[in-house]
């Protein structure tokens, strides 16, 4: 696959070494060439003048359209908001390490969106849903997963991580968000999030996690928000 400038070189110098065998080869057995040192020359020379032209072209083809199906790709995996991953993306990753390994799972909300919304309008909402989103991600690992779950819900998969750590992250998180009033065209607003924490256990059921995440979020939500709570 080409997947940069430097694979187009490769490709190009390969298919011209390819075309300029495989033309003296065919010529050398239908033509007698051993009279004719000029007719030699020509065979060798026409392909080392052409090939090179038409791999390269063919070469920069291949890679834009490699380069095409990516973004089509990230479009695809990828929340247009709020850049985060997709829920069936994100589920998908989950699957691939069901049971495999012990992992924790963060489900998060946005305190008080809804008025923030109604106060505001949806596209100072929209503000405020890409940069809790971006502040979300700036506290992840690399291996970390942030998806966008619902409107103003997000889920993060921490794989190989104890539940003390991934307290640490999700308060992290939490503080990070609370710390900074978010400027929008209007104000800036104040924004907080609630988080709950579920568990992965080698063996048990994702869902089962999610559950339990849920089950926190609500207990911190319920608590009076801004909070990270821990499923029992």
């Amino acid at each position: 696959m080409i997947r940069s400038h430097a694979h187009i070189a490769v490709f190009a110098v390969g298919w011209t070494a390819v075309a300029i065998v495989v033309c003296a080869v065919i010529s050398f057995g239908v033509f007698d060439l051993s009279t004719s040192s000029r007719n030699v020359t020509l065979v060798l020379a026409t392909p080392m003048l052409l090939a090179p032209i038409a791999a390269l072209l063919s070469g920069r083809m291949i890679f834009k359209l490699y380069r095409l199906s990516q973004k089509l790709q990230h479009a695809k995996d990828h929340d247009a908001l709020t850049s985060t991953v997709t829920r069936q993306y994100f589920f998908n990753k989950l699957q691939s390490i069901d049971g495999e390994t012990s992992s924790s799972v963060l489900l998060i909300d946005i305190d008080q969106f809804r008025i923030i919304n109604e106060t505001h309008g949806h596209f100072v909402g929209d503000i405020v849903l890409r940069e809790t989103a971006h502040r979300l991600i700036n506290n992840t690992r690399r291996d970390d997963l942030v998806a966008r779950f619902g409107c103003e819900e997000f889920i993060v998969l921490l794989p190989n991580t104890c539940r003390k750590d991934a307290e640490g992250v999700a308060e992290r998180m939490r503080a990070t968000v609370a710390r900074t009033p978010i400027r929008t065209s209007v104000s800036k607003i104040p924004v907080t999030i609630s988080i709950g924490i579920g568990h992965i256990f080698v063996g048990s059921d994702s869902q089962a996690a999610i559950q339990e995440a849920d089950d926190a979020l609500y207990a911190a939500k319920t608590a009076g928000c801004n909070q990270v709570k821990t499923a029992i």
